[in-house]
């Protein structure tokens, strides 16, 4: 006989696989897909199951690796910074574990994961996350206990120097978050300079399908010219809309607006050339500003009536900041539209 689970508890362990598949692969499509067939495995298991959460969490690591081990050179020729698939809402079940979560399921901790080979990242999330002992870990990764150490051992080893930490004050965080989004609209860059670590960094997700830096930009003062510029090319009114949201447990906001018209080669050759001057000093964010407005206005215009553009609303962008000692460590923006279907 097969085993039978009421539906409530179904979803729950849908939801756990997908938590484990999720710090394990940084992709919610890919993550969908594995704790999906995780779950009818399950469903299919002859006799009980004494833990079901246990076994899933077994069945979606080992899934996970394999999916890990084959998207490697895929993720390897990826066209400028990587950066995992967001999460708009925080998955945690309930206030007293939030901060941990967010922690745990950070962009900046996921994109520091991307340096394991899958069998350290799978020992280490068990581990550190997941409270496994290492016999536990042997079992799930099919390894010896001595050799799960190891691997865990590795993996702090090149993840603890580098591991992200975050002012606890979530309160704060939002209203840094605010105050640097408002500068960027009123493109004062002395404000927003001021709200930026010295040696902040901004990381733009494009896959080479959106007009983004396909470098990160290092420093205050650039960061904060390029912000200004993008800020500053507003669309037209009614167009676009921005919400707060939170980002993988991390202050953000999404851009929504009619479907991103794909820009044709001179375009791109205009917009990689702007990105570039900018960077070198040798344009103002208020030329960068023009060539984003540009565009944006391209981008809305579309070849159906005025209904169907209202209907068509997509995710333009996904942004979220790292705040670190009270001031901004990190930007990190996903544009890649692959990234943002399922948002």
């Amino acid at each position: 006989m097969t085993v039978s689970i009421p539906d409530e508890e179904l979803e729950a362990l849908r939801r756990h696989g997908f938590g484990v598949a999720y710090r394990m692969l940084g992709s919610v499509s890919e993550s969908e897909d594995v704790a999906q067939e995780a779950l009818l495995r399950l469903t299919r298991e002859e006799g009980p199951i004494d833990k079901p959460a246990a076994w899933m969490t077994t069945v979606t690591t080992r899934l996970s690796i394999n999916v890990l081990r084959s998207a490697r050179a895929r993720r390897e020729s990826y066209v400028g910074p990587w950066l995992p698939e967001p999460l708009l809402e925080d998955p945690g079940p309930g206030p007293a574990s939030r901060a941990e979560l967010a922690d745990s399921l950070s962009l900046a901790l996921l994109v520091l994961l991307e340096q394991l080979n899958p069998f350290e990242r799978a020992a280490y999330l068990l581990r550190e996350v997941f409270g496994y002992e290492y016999a536990q870990i042997a079992d799930i990764i099919e390894r010896t206990e001595v050799n799960s150490r190891q691997l865990v051992t590795r993996a702090r080893r090149h993840l603890e120097a580098n591991r992200p930490r975050f002012d606890a004050d979530e309160a704060a965080r939002d209203a840094l978050l605010e105050r640097f989004l408002a500068a960027a609209e009123d493109g004062d860059l002395e404000a927003l300079e001021q709200l930026l670590a010295n040696d902040a960094v901004l990381y733009a997700d494009s896959g080479g399908k959106a007009t983004a830096p396909r470098e990160p930009l290092v420093g205050a003062a650039l960061i904060a010219r390029f912000m200004a510029a993008v800020a500053q090319g507003p669309p037209a009114p009614g167009k676009f809309e921005t919400r707060r949201v939170r980002v993988n447990g991390q202050p953000g906001r999404v851009l929504r607006g009619p479907a991103e018209r794909p820009l044709g080669p001179s375009e791109r050759l205009e917009a990689e050339k702007a990105l570039a001057l900018l960077t070198s000093g040798a344009v103002e964010a208020e030329q960068l500003a023009e060539l984003v407005k540009r565009g944006r206005d391209a981008g809305g215009r579309t070849s159906h009536d005025g209904g169907d553009q209202q209907a068509a609303v997509h995710v333009w962008s996904v942004l979220t900041v790292d705040v670190v000692d009270g001031r901004i460590q990190a930007v990190r923006i996903v544009r890649n539209p692959d990234k943002l279907g399922h948002l």
